[in-house]
């Protein structure tokens, strides 16, 4: 393939994923975002220690999806792009997944009568709702899985919103009457009930359904190794919290958790980028693969510099917007530098860790995420024993110990080669502007430096979608 053709249609695929795609992504990380809102009204009217059992559900709910999903998810759109069965197997797929998502979890509150006794007297009745609330969260994902495939961007971003607002915003509903966290979580469930219904009814109205001899078994064989990879993934945050609590107290690990909450946001589009690059990435002739992966790559990075020195540079107002005084929010503002630039790093890992799916050979992600994250929090231990806010430093470690694990993963399986040095520039301006927004003044006039520094980003992310949509 010439340098010409490999230009081509690398910038077509980035268009792909920043264009049209970016339908996807505003699907994805808007209700996300706007549910963030929800939060400070949730807090308020249900007060410290219930909103405390809905926090707990919330993580209850995550990881029950991931361990209850069989991996599905992730397998779906791989299935109807690169498989023979394509979009009639991918069906299947999503109908026996979510089957089997349903039956593990009624066998589970089955036997509630003897796990619930162990659990402290005001989870009992929440966590099964959770689990509930986290079995119609994966016939949720596993439908937008499919609809990835079928290009359906506008079904995909309304399936996302019901799931993502319906849930909250219902749950608010109920809390008017009655305020008790078992109320706002019936509200979560129902949400994700009627987002459920609502998903299949779009994936198989008038499309056929066909199952493969072997298609279940070769989708277990790829899913199942991602549990502990998506679990792995979910502690990178979780894990700092949980470590935060015993060195620090947890007074403190509440406040290293906002840090993350507002340095994470950016990684929210990353991901929800995955919902159109993935299914570009899959597409592609494989003899092409590794030029459309470099570029696409070199823009979602950039894009992703951009995005997180954005957030840095203007952390100390929305450290102010999600805490208050007692908080010491202005305190947070590196450890929500530190986290951003880990977003930047991750684009790395998602190139690399799509050529892996691409491959079918999934496995060696079961070994490599939580390792990962071992090393993750290994550095945050060393480097944060004197300082809450060293402890972030695990974020950005994990990513970039995944970077490395998922590049030595993808040669190992033989997967194609891509120009991983594309990378080097965004990481250079996301390291710089991320390090502005450490360093720069966070009170008084000299803070509004930071305002220059966050338009400077968003001029640069001006500038990107242009040259992208110019080619």
């Amino acid at each position: 393939m010439s340098a010409v053709s490999g230009s081509g249609a690398g910038a077509a695929a980035s268009r792909g994923v920043l264009g049209r795609g970016s339908i996807y992504t505003l699907g994805t990380a808007a209700p996300i975002l706007a549910n963030v809102a929800v939060v400070p009204v949730v807090t308020r009217m249900l007060g410290a220690e219930a909103y405390g059992v809905v926090a707990t559900a919330v993580v209850v709910i995550q990881v029950a999806m991931m361990l209850g999903s069989f991996g599905m998810p992730s397998v779906i759109t791989r299935q109807g792009i690169l498989t023979s069965s394509g979009v009639p197997g991918a069906r299947a797929l999503l109908v026996r997944g979510s089957l089997m998502t349903m039956g593990l979890t009624a066998v589970v509150l089955l036997a509630a009568p003897w796990w619930t006794g162990m659990l402290a007297e005001p989870l009992r009745v929440a966590i099964p709702l959770a689990l509930v609330a986290g079995a119609f969260f994966v016939v949720v994902e596993n439908a937008q899985s499919l609809l990835r495939v079928l290009d359906r961007p506008g079904a995909f971003a309304a399936l996302s919103a019901a799931a993502t607002l319906g849930g909250p915003a219902l749950g608010l509903a109920l809390l008017v009457p009655d305020r008790s966290p078992e109320r706002y979580l019936v509200g979560v469930a129902a949400g994700y009930a009627v987002a459920a219904l609502g998903g299949l009814v779009l994936c198989l109205r008038g499309g056929r359904v066909q199952r493969e001899r072997g298609d279940t078994r070769a989708a277990l064989r790829i899913g199942l190794p991602v549990i502990p990879h998506l679990v792995a993934l979910f502690l990178a945050n979780g894990a700092l919290v949980f470590l935060a609590g015993q060195l620090y107290g947890i007074a403190a690990a509440g406040r290293l958790q906002l840090a993350l909450l507002v340095g994470s946001s950016p990684g929210v589009i990353t991901s929800a980028l995955n919902n159109s690059w993935a299914p570009i990435v899959y597409r592609t002739p494989e003899n092409e693969r590794g030029a459309v992966l470099a570029h696409t790559a070199r823009d979602i990075g950039t894009l992703a510099a951009f995005v997180a020195g954005g957030v840095a540079t203007l952390s100390p107002w929305l450290l102010r917007l999600v805490a208050n005084a007692p908080f010491a929010p202005d305190e947070l503002v590196p450890a929500v530098a530190i986290v951003t630039f880990g977003t930047v790093v991750s684009v790395a890992y998602l190139a690399n860790v799509h050529l892996v799916f691409a491959s079918g050979r999934s496995l060696g992600l079961s070994v490599v995420t939580p390792c990962s994250l071992l090393v993750g929090l290994l550095v945050a231990l060393a480097v944060g024993r004197s300082d809450l806010v060293l402890l972030a430093v695990g974020f950005p470690a994990t990513y970039a110990s995944l970077a490395v694990g998922t590049a030595v993963l993808r040669r190992r399986v033989g997967s194609t080669r891509w120009n991983e040095r594309v990378l080097v520039l965004p990481f250079l301006v996301g390291a710089v502007l991320c390090a502005a927004g450490s360093l720069l003044p966070v009170t008084g006039l000299p803070s509004l430096s930071r305002l220059l520094v966050a338009g400077a980003a968003g001029v640069g992310t001006l500038w990107l979608g242009r040259r992208v949509i110019r080619g």
